[in-house]
Order: C-alpha cells, then structure tokens, then sequence
C-alpha cells in the first residue's frame, strides 16, 4: 500500500520524526492530497512553523478548525493544538456541576499542571484526536506530533495521565494536604514549613489551601478521566504511523530508534518517508575524463574557457554522485527493515524551491503522494 492509498484508506494517520526533518510541511502535504483526493481531512500540527499558516493561506491557526480553500468542493481543515484548552474541555465535561468545574478551571494548580505537566501536551494532542474522531466530520485525520528523540512520548502520554488520576494516588494526596491547607502546616516538617510559608509570603498565594482545593475538587473527576484516558489509548490502536527522516546517518539511526521502539509498543510503522534526498541515477554510466568534455564544449561553440568548465563541471558531478551513494548506504538498513515488515518506503527529493504557499504544498505532495514515483515495498 502506497503512502497515497494508507491516507486514502486509513482515518488516522499520525505522523511522527525528530526536529528539522520538515515532518510539518510533509504532513501538511499529505493532508492536502488527500483533501483532493475527495477525503474530509482535518490536519492537527502541533507546534507548527508560523510559514505553515501562510502556506494554507490562513491568516492563523488556533483550536478551532479553519477551513483551507483549495477548490473544487474539496475539504481540508487545519487546526493547532491548544493543551490548556482541551483539558479545560474535560473538565467542563466530567465536572458534576458548574460549580465544581469552576472550581477546578480557576484553581492556579490545575492551571500550571495542565500547561507545564510533562506529556500533557501529548496527551491533549491525544485528546483532540478523540474529539475530532467522535464527531464524525472528517474521513482522514493528519497529526503532526511534537518533534521529540522519544518515539513514545506520544504513546504513552495517556498512560501516563493515568497514574495521575489513579485513585489511590490521588487518596494519598488529598487527605494530608487537606489536612494541612485547612489546619496548618503540622503535617510538613519544618523545614518545608519556612519554604512553604515563604512561597506563600512572595507569591500571595495559599499555596496548601489551593493545592487541596485542586485534588479535592479533581478526586470527583477522577474515575471519569481514568476511564477516558483508556478511551483515548484506545485509539492509538486505529492508527497508521509513519516515519519521517533525513537521510543522513545520524538521522536514520534516531528513525531506526523510533521504528524499534514502535514496534515494542505493539504500533506497526506504515513506512517511512526519507526527506529530501539527492537520488542517484538509475542507469549510471562513467564520467568522461576533463579532456574529453572539454572537447565536447569546444564543438559545442558556445563555452569559454573549456577546460576549466570541464573540470567545474565533473568536479559538481563527482561531488553529487559521492553525496547521493551517501544517503543511500544511510537509508538501506531501515528501507530494507520497512519493506521486510510490508511497510512502504517513500524518498523525497531535495526540491529547489521553498515552501511557501499552497502550489508549493501541492508540488510536495505530488512528490510524497504520487503513483510509481520514489515508493518501495506495500503495506
């Protein structure tokens, strides 16, 4: 199955890489094309590039979805996570009351935790995926993922969540700290005490009395969110992931990681794209020597200065040559793993222009998504 057909097929499709392997802009493209390929596609980037929005030509993105006009009854929503939003989201939802959610939404506690907590963006992303699920609006879904050097910040962050909301947990928590918000500060050795009172002197915030304030009011919460994150864990199982990389050695070692550390995690990689590649001629044949191209020019009658040409020229070529077999011998070990597991691989050239509108995204796509071009192996 070619990349092309997976977005054609599949209603999740996650797009995972390191830093700088222009995993954004790639999936931004594959949205495009399976837009016009007459999907219903909604594109979640996560910290997208402020270039991405002028090249939908979108003024902006945020958390509601905006429509990309690209013609012909075609649909193409993009959107940009906002964390704090969707938890907020949550909490209006598993609240029993409007009360007891603004007890929560205003406590400063659950304010930092759902903006600074680590894999809760992660995991809001993996929440924003459910919602855009469960409504049914869209056939295909893109995520552009967080650039990280651990595949599985993005798996586990439900999992994760979870402890968090675990109820034991939370009864360790909330009985002491109540104790302490509302009675003093007994409970805390001394020592905790003075840092404690002077957070609270600097700040001006009762940094105990808030923190039960938060666990008493989320303990409420806490079934209906352990059993919606395992919703969301769930959905991971529905998606194809795929693998963007540059096709230095550095890069296919870190993508090699990320394919090891997929599999261990029970999540089947759909392929992976090699980004911007110097792709080696099919038939190659030897140089000429620097005399015989010189001569070449000379006939020619229009080149000054043949020989110094020649030589400019079979130098660039030599240099090209040497760079593609480079990043083919980088990429062979994780192409060759790919196809022996039935992913595809997709190879991606360097193109000469930069990205910056939507006929550039589309040049891409024709690049990433287009038939019997730079593919090897089926899903």
């Amino acid at each position: 199955m070619t990349l092309r057909e997976l977005l054609r097929t599949r209603r999740l499709v996650i797009v995972l890489g390191t830093g700088g392997v222009g995993k954004t802009t790639l999936a931004a493209s594959a949205a495009l094309d399976a837009a016009r390929g007459g999907r219903r596609v909604a594109l979640l980037t996560i910290d997208p590039a402020r270039r991405l929005a002028q090249a939908l030509g979108v003024d902006a993105l945020d958390d509601t979805p905006t429509p990309v006009e690209i013609g012909d009854d075609a649909r193409l929503d993009a959107l940009m996570l906002a964390p704090e939003r969707t938890f907020d989201r949550l909490v209006e939802r598993f609240a029993h009351s409007e009360v007891a959610s603004r007890r929560v939404l205003d406590n400063p506690i659950y304010r930092h935790l759902s903006r600074t907590l680590a894999g809760s963006a992660e995991y809001a992303a993996m929440e924003r995926v459910h919602e855009l699920l469960s409504d049914g609006a869209y056939d295909t879904i893109v995520v552009d993922t967080p650039p990280s050097q651990h595949a599985l910040d993005f798996l586990e962050a439900p999992q994760r969540l979870l402890g968090l909301f675990d109820s034991n947990v939370l009864r360790r928590l909330v009985h002491p700290a109540f104790a302490a918000g509302r009675f003093g500060m007994q409970w805390f050795q001394r020592a905790t005490t003075r840092v404690l009172k002077t957070v609270e002197r600097v700040t001006g915030v009762g940094f105990l009395e808030e923190l039960s304030e938060f666990l008493l009011a989320f303990e409420a919460m806490s079934g209906a969110f352990r059993i919606h994150a395992g919703e969301v864990r769930e959905a991971l199982g529905s998606a194809a992931f795929v693998l963007v990389a540059a096709p230095t050695r550095d890069s296919a070692r870190n993508a090699e990681r990320f394919w090891e550390r997929l599999e261990d995690a029970d999540a089947r990689p759909a392929g992976v794209v090699w980004n911007r590649m110097h792709p080696l001629v099919a038939d190659r044949v030897e140089l000429p020597t620097v005399a015989a191209l010189a001569a070449w020019l000379r006939a020619a009658g229009t080149i000054d200065d043949a020989e110094r040409n020649a030589e400019t020229a079979l130098h660039a070529a030599r240099r090209y040559a040497s760079w593609a077999e480079s990043e083919s011998r980088a990429t062979a070990a994780l192409s060759n793993r790919a196809v022996a597991s039935g992913g595809f691989v997709r190879r991606v050239p360097e193109l000469s222009v930069e990205i910056h509108d939507l006929e550039g995204l589309s040049r891409l796509a024709s690049e990433l998504c287009g038939v019997g071009h730079g593919d090897t192996g089926d899903a």
